[in-house]
């Protein structure tokens, strides 16, 4: 029989988690590896079969024609192995729990407060999967999630858990000189940075606060708030973050929030399931914990009736 004409399968994963994440160093973050290894993987699978798959301008990892003619097959076929090696396998335990959790929220809210839950439930092992992305809820990796919901999915359970406003904040020094921060419309005279997965957060914000004109030509862009404050503890400018993500590097007095005026955003915060699997023990029991530690933040200004699904 002839040899399969197959490419090598690392590639072929890289391939397939970049084309699905939208983005290299997104499929670098789930595949454990570096960007520039993601990039290589795909160049061998580009020489491989003799065409581009990505467009190498783009800030995102999009696709050429061949690269979405190709996808699917590639997709699909990893879905059918994906599903076939859960079938086979023993069934784990009821212990382990995957949380997908967008990164300024694990960093700076989750994991200060997840030793409670491993004092209340020392049985529970608890593993997060980090996002630069906050509103897709991932239930084909994950047991549930914390997200900013823009769309909900058809099948599965949101419980709404707390409201999302947008903050300016920047360094102290910038509301110093001649250049001070002291009512908004000064920010034309700063750089804004931009959070390029949220790039409507700038003008919700600007909108709000009535301020017209406010186009810097010089913008520093990054893939995450947490990338954006420390940005702005740097001195490069001011960012836009949600509160109350910036609420200890405000307390240190690395940052400042230099008008008082926050604008809610369109979007707010959920706890996210498949709904065939809400009410399995170990997502119930961090969705109660989740919930009372909500409650319990005075930073944060919890949804009223959460308790009712979405």
């Amino acid at each position: 029989m002839a040899r399969r004409d197959l490419p090598p399968l690392r590639a072929l994963t890289a391939f397939e988690a970049a084309a699905r994440l939208g983005s290299f160093r997104m499929a670098a973050n789930e595949l454990g590896i570096t960007r520039s290894a993601v990039s290589h993987q795909v160049k061998l699978l580009e020489d491989r079969l003799g065409t581009q798959l990505f467009r190498r301008d783009a800030r995102r990892a999009e696709l050429t024609p061949s690269g979405q003619a190709y996808y699917p097959a590639v997709r699909d076929a990893f879905d059918l192995i994906e599903a076939q090696t859960r079938a086979v396998r023993p069934s784990v335990t009821d212990n382990e729990l995957t949380v997908q959790v967008y990164v300024t929220v694990a960093l700076k809210w989750l994991i200060p407060r997840l030793h409670d839950f491993e004092r209340r439930f020392p049985d529970m092992k608890v593993r997060l999967s980090t996002s630069y992305f906050d509103w897709d809820f991932d239930d084909r990796n994950v047991d549930l999630g914390i997200i900013l919901a823009r769309n909900k999915s058809a099948g599965h359970y949101y419980r709404p858990l707390f409201k999302s406003y947008l903050v300016p904040v920047c360094a102290p020094q910038l509301l110093k000189g001649d250049t001070a921060l002291k009512k908004p419309e000064d920010l034309k005279k700063h750089k804004l940075i931009d959070v390029y997965t949220a790039e409507e957060d700038w003008q919700l914000w600007l909108d709000a606060a009535g301020v017209k004109g406010v186009k810097p030509s010089n913008r520093l862009a990054v893939d995450s708030y947490i990338l954006a404050q420390e940005a702005a503890i740097e001195g490069r400018g001011v960012a836009m973050t949600i509160g109350p993500f910036a609420s200890e590097e405000i307390k240190l007095g690395r940052l400042v929030q230099p008008f008082p005026m926050r604008a809610p955003n369109r979007n707010q915060w959920y706890f996210a399931c498949h709904s065939e699997h809400r009410n399995k023990p170990k997502i119930k029991r961090f969705e109660e914990w989740l919930v009372k530690q909500v409650a319990a933040d005075p930073a944060l200004e919890p949804i009223k009736d959460a308790g009712k699904a979405a």
